[in-house]
């Protein structure tokens, strides 16, 4: 557990106190790690046998007791309180197990596109129901939009609009970065965020999350200088945050690494190398297991010409193990070979392809040896 990333100490966490069903201490996670997550790193493993759709399809010398008392609370789930069946969803989801988690949230059609969200659902459980019906929709667009047209719906409460929002922006925006409903959306959510005055201190990282997918939207639409206006205020908001207790804490971690990474994004985008290395380089320090930390600092040193620097980052991931590995081992391959070390860069990308053998430019590099 200590050597764990941020987001999995967060998931047991969140299993933990489910399993003791004392989910009403548990405070606000504002990152579901992506689906893909469990099943490449189980791939990664060679674990074949750890990538089912179903909990219970785990092998058992992967399953600790904790696991097999959720699995059974899953089973029973008309026992469970409306919270703690939210709370079950969204652990369901944070594992990689959108079909479980659409049954515990009761999403029964996700054909009819996005969900109804109860009068009282909190941010975090509508971010959860809304990222289940991403995911198993055959049409994932389909969803974007209608998350999009929620935003301006006065019948949802204004934090439940702009999770929605701050959910479906930087998605549209990869898509359509100059579609009329993102930038309808973009007003509707600033309109939004200036009504967000009485609001439970819990559920502030609504507002910087919200800011944080407003910055991501604007670096997709080429607008640097915006995102950089929003990234100032969002960080604002969370250096007045003074977490109490350790679930907090981590909480707070998580959102705060997400605001890094954005920033160091948003620098990128405006061509401030050194920028994204300064915003980046806090990451490891807060989550060292995390490759995710690594990478993106190393992403940034390395478009920053500083490759010694960059090389020892990607170094730091090789011993975390699993799926990104794979892409630590090709950087490193790449910066062996600019350095006219063929023999250390031919042996990295024989790793990464070994890790993953699916990635066109790790062949394509590997040929060039032969």
């Amino acid at each position: 557990m200590p050597c764990s990333p941020k987001h999995a100490i967060a998931t047991h966490a969140i299993a933990e106190h489910l399993a003791r069903r004392d989910v009403e201490a548990l405070p606000a996670f504002s990152e579901i790690p992506p689906r893909r997550l469990r099943v490449l790193t189980a791939a990664s493993w060679g674990r074949a046998d750890a990538v089912g759709s179903e909990v219970d399809h785990l092998p058992t010398d992967l399953a600790t007791g904790l696991w097999w008392r959720i699995s059974e609370l899953c089973k029973h789930s008309e026992d469970l309180t409306p919270l703690e069946r939210d709370t079950a969803g969204t652990l369901m989801l944070r594992l990689g197990y959108p079909e479980q988690a659409a049954r515990l949230l009761g999403i029964t059609d996700v054909l009819a596109g996005m969900p109804a969200f109860p009068r009282d659902v909190r941010p975090e459980h509508a971010l959860a129901r809304v990222t289940v019906t991403l995911q198993l929709h055959p049409r994932p667009a389909l969803v974007v939009t209608q998350a999009l047209r929620a935003v301006a719906d006065p019948r949802l409460s204004v934090l439940t609009r702009l999770t929605l929002a701050g959910f479906a922006m930087p998605l549209e925006a990869s898509r359509e970065a100059g579609s009329g409903a993102l930038h309808e959306a973009v007003r509707l959510t600033e309109q939004a965020l200036t009504r967000l005055i009485d609001v439970d201190s819990e559920h502030r990282w609504v507002e910087r999350r919200v800011l944080q997918s407003l910055a991501d939207a604007a670096v997709l639409r080429g607008d640097p200088e915006a995102a950089s206006a929003y990234l100032d205020r969002a960080a604002l908001g969370a250096m007045g945050v003074r977490p109490h207790g350790s679930l907090q804490r981590l909480a707070w971690d998580e959102e705060v690494l997400a605001l890094l990474a954005s920033q160091g994004r948003a620098c990128r985008s405006k061509d401030d190398a050194e920028g994204a290395v300064a915003a980046t380089s806090r990451m490891p320090g807060i989550a060292p297991y995390d490759a995710h930390a690594w990478a993106a600092h190393g992403y940034a040193l390395l478009a920053a010409g500083r490759l010694d620097e960059s090389l020892h980052a990607y170094e730091e991931m090789l011993p975390l193990g699993g799926h990104p590995v794979a892409a630590a081992a090709f950087h490193l391959g790449w910066i062996h070979e600019s350095r006219g070390d063929r023999r250390r860069a031919q042996d990295a990308y024989a790793y990464s392809h070994s890790i993953d053998p699916t990635v066109p430019a790790v062949k394509e590099r590997l040929s060039s040896f032969r």
